[in-house]
């Protein structure tokens, strides 16, 4: 075998190794692309179901106006509405900047960027959830506060006390919860099953961002492979 047939042979080797590679990483691009569409459909439904209530507050608040209750508790809706409009058309922004074309470490920088803002997201939900609930209570079925915290006052005055200590409560009682998800050393079974199911905590809600990751992780991995293999 002379020169030139090594030298054949060798580049349908170099060929064959190109192939291989090529495929392999476009079978792990095409599973990246399926689990970031994931996120793009859920961003999606959070901005469609925002510009609903958005849109009823507005129809609610203009011709209320004059009701402070109604006033004020739309206001409040509306700031709501608008943050959390706002951050999923963020993560929206994050979403498709995430494409194959880029270099794996700056896909993983977007990548970890994304899952931070869907956990803020979601934890800015949680905090005001209980706010938002009874907001948006108020607001549909038109009660006028003034009228009404005296009258259950009146009857029951319980309900009233337990209703505002519960929302004044909540706010450091989350915070406390999500707090728990930030600490390693949580061991019990409750806690740990919360990280797992709460879509609280990065473990729980970005299944498809980190099995994404670990795609971006065995391409490069077989890229260095390669370059391995051909330097030897």
């Amino acid at each position: 075998m002379n020169i030139q047939d090594l030298q054949q042979n060798w580049g349908e080797q170099e060929n064959q190794i190109n192939l291989v590679t090529k495929l392999f990483k476009e079978s792990r691009h095409n599973k990246i692309d399926s689990l970031i569409k994931k996120n793009v459909l859920n961003s999606i439904l959070f901005i469609l179901l925002n510009l609903i209530i958005n849109i009823y507050t507005w129809s609610v608040l203009v011709s209320n106006f004059q009701n402070a209750s109604t006033r004020y508790i739309g206001i409040l809706i509306l700031i709501l509405t608008y943050i959390v409009l706002f951050k999923n058309i963020q993560q929206l922004s994050s979403i498709y900047k995430i494409n194959n074309s880029r270099p794996i470490i700056e896909l993983q920088k977007l990548i970890g960027k994304l899952k931070i803002e869907k956990v803020k997201h979601n934890r800015f939900i949680f905090i005001f959830s209980n706010l938002f609930f009874w907001s948006l209570i108020i607001l549909v079925f038109k009660w006028d506060l003034t009228l009404l915290i005296p009258y259950i006052w009146e009857k029951a005055a319980i309900v009233v006390i337990i209703h505002i200590s519960f929302s004044i409560i909540w706010f450091p009682l989350s915070i406390w919860i999500l707090n728990k998800y930030n600490t390693d050393t949580e061991t019990s079974k409750f806690w740990n099953r919360l990280n797992r199911e709460s879509y609280l905590s990065d473990q729980s809600l970005n299944f498809s961002l980190n099995n994404a990751l670990t795609y971006l992780k065995e391409i490069e991995a077989f890229e260095n492979e390669n370059v391995l293999q051909h330097r030897v």
